[in-house]
C-alpha cells in the first residue's frame, strides 16, 4: 500500500507525495551518470575509479520507513550479505560505499551511510535511516553530513557534491566520534536561578502569535540590524529579547556579545556573572532538532572544562508556510528590498509562527557525548563547510534545565 509521505523538491522544499523508486538497472544507470569511472567487475560488484583510486558501491533506493512511522522518516534496507560485500571489496582494494539513491520528480540525491556503522554493530542494522529534512538540506546546499551521538555518520549530497564526497572519503582517516562516555563528569557553575527566571518571564509574557509582515514592520521601524533577513522568525526573537534586556535593565546578567571577527566567539549571548556564552534558537516542532554553532567553537568552551557551559534558549514553534498564503510575506519582503522577482525565497518563507514550547538547554562537558555533528554546504574551495553541533530532539532530556509550554 502506498502512503502520502514527505518528499523533497530540487530547491529543498518539502511536499507530501508518493515514493518513487528505481529498478536495479535504473539504479546502476543513475550512479553511472553522476559517479566517475563506473563499471561492474567480474563478480558483478559496482565499481568506480576516482583519481586513480577504486571504490565499490552497494546501492539501494531511499523510501518511506513504513506505517506507523512518521512521514519524514526514510530508509534503505540493509542486505544480508553486506558484510560479504564489504570484505570482498577490501580484498580487491576497493573502498566500499553503502549508498542510498533518492528520486522524486527532478530531484536526485545520494545518501552515503558509513558502512562500518553497519558491519560492526549488531543492533538496529536492518535499515539505515535518513530524514526528509536531511534530504532537504542537501537539495538546498548540495552537501550535508551529520554524526549522531552513537557515532553513526550519514552524508547526503546532490550530483554537484559527488566529487566532494569522494575526495572526503579517501582523505578520511576512518576515525569516529560520538561513542557515549562510560564515566560522568563533575560539572560546576550552573546558571543562577534568578537568571533562569528572567529568561522564563520573557517567554511567558511574549506574544505567541507572530505574523511575518507585522514582524518585518516592527524591525524595519526600529531600524534593527537584521530587519531584512529571510528567516525572519529567529531574528524577530532576537529583536524582542534584546528589547526586553534593555527595558528591564538586565545587561548585568545577560548581554548581547556576538563577535564575528576571525577569532571571535560567534554566539549571541554572554552571561557575565558566570563567564559563559549562549544563543537564541528557533525551530519548527517538526524538525529533527536544533542546529547549533561551530563545532570547534563550542568544544573550545566546554571540552575538559568543568566550569564551561553553553546555554541554548530554544523556542519551538508551529509554522504556516507562505506558499499556502499566496506568498504575501514573500512579496512584502521582496518589495522592501526592491527586488524584481517578488516570489524570490517563496518556497521557504514562513507566513506565521505560533510559539509552542520553550527549552533552556545547558551544553557542557558532562553531556557533550549526546551531541550530534553535521556539515552543511560546500565552501568556494570545494571542501565541506566546517562541522556544527546538533542537539537532536529526542536528546533534549539530557540538556534541559528548564522548560515551559507556550501554547
Amino acid at each position: 500500500m502506498a502512503f502520502l509521505v514527505e518528499q523533497v523538491n530540487t530547491d529543498g522544499t518539502i511536499v507530501c507525495d508518493y515514493d518513487q523508486t528505481l529498478s536495479v538497472r535504473a539504479l546502476y544507470e543513475r550512479i553511472a551518470t553522476y559517479f566517475p569511472g563506473i563499471y561492474r567487475d567480474e563478480d558483478g560488484i559496482i565499481c568506480g575509479v576516482y583519481q586513480g583510486r577504486k571504490y565499490s558501491i552497494r546501492a539501494k533506493n531511499v523510501s518511506y520507513l513504513g506505517n506507523p512511522h512518521p512521514v519524514f522518516k526514510k530508509r534503505i534496507q540493509i542486505a544480508n550479505d553486506l558484510k560479504e560485500f564489504y570484505q570482498a571489496s577490501l580484498a580487491k582494494g576497493y573502498r566500499p560505499i553503502l549508498l542510498g539513491v533518492y528520486t522524486y520528480k527532478q530531484t536526485v540525491l545520494f545518501c552515503a551511510f558509513r558502512i562500518e556503522d553497519f558491519i560492526y554493530k549488531k543492533a538496529h542494522n536492518s535499515f539505515a535511516h535518513v530524514y526528509s529534512s536531511d534530504l532537504s538540506d542537501a537539495a538546498e546546499h548540495d552537501y550535508f553530513q551529520k554524526t549522531d551521538y552513537f557515532g553513526n555518520q550519514i552524508t547526503v549530497f546532490s550530483p554537484k557534491g559527488v566529487e566532494v564526497f569522494l575526495r572526503e572519503l579517501f582523505e578520511n582517516t576512518g576515525q569516529t566520534w560520538g561513542t557515549p562516555d562510560l564515566f560522568s563528569v563533575d560539572v560546576s557553575n550552573p546558571m543562577p536561578q534568578h537568571i533562569v527566571q528572567e529568561i522564563l518571564t520573557f517567554f511567558q509574557d511574549v506574544n505567541k502569535e507572530w505574523h511575518g509582515i507585522d514582524c518585518y514592520r516592527q524591525m524595519i521601524a526600529a531600524n534593527y540590524r537584521n530587519k531584512y533577513q529571510p528567516e525572519w522568525a529567529g531574528f524577530y526573537l532576537e529583536f524582542l529579547f534584546e528589547q526586553y534586556l534593555v527595558e528591564h535593565q538586565l545587561q548585568d546578567d545577560i548581554r548581547y556579545a556576538q563577535d564575528k571577527s576571525k577569532n571571535g566567539i560567534d554566539l549571541d549571548l554572554y552571561f557575565p556573572t558566570i563567564g559563559c556564552y549562549g544563543d537564541l534558537k528557533t525551530h519548527s516542532i517538526e524538525s529533527r532538532g536544533v542546529q547549533g554553532n561551530d563545532w570547534d567553537t563550542v568544544f573550545s568552551l566546554i571540552d575538559g572544562n568543568p566550569r564551561g557551559h553553553l546555554y541554548y534558549l530554544v523556542c519551538e514553534h508551529e509554522t504556516i508556510k507562505d506558499r499556502v498564503c499566496n506568498y504575501e510575506v514573500t512579496e512584502y519582503w521582496n518589495r522592501a528590498l526592491h527586488k524584481e522577482n517578488l516570489r524570490s525565497y517563496g518556497g521557504r518563507m514562513k507566513n506565521q509562527v505560533t510559539l509552542a514550547d520553550f527549552y533552556l538547554l545547558d551544553i557542557n562537558d558532562g553531556n557533550k557525548q549526546f551531541l550530534s555533528q553535521f556539515k552543511q554546504g560546500i565552501n568556494s574551495n570545494g571542501k565541506p563547510r566546517a562541522p556544527k553541533i546538533m542537539v537532536e530532539r529526542d536528546q533534549f532530556k539530557n540538556f534541559a534545565i528548564a522548560e515551559m509550554p507556550l501554547l
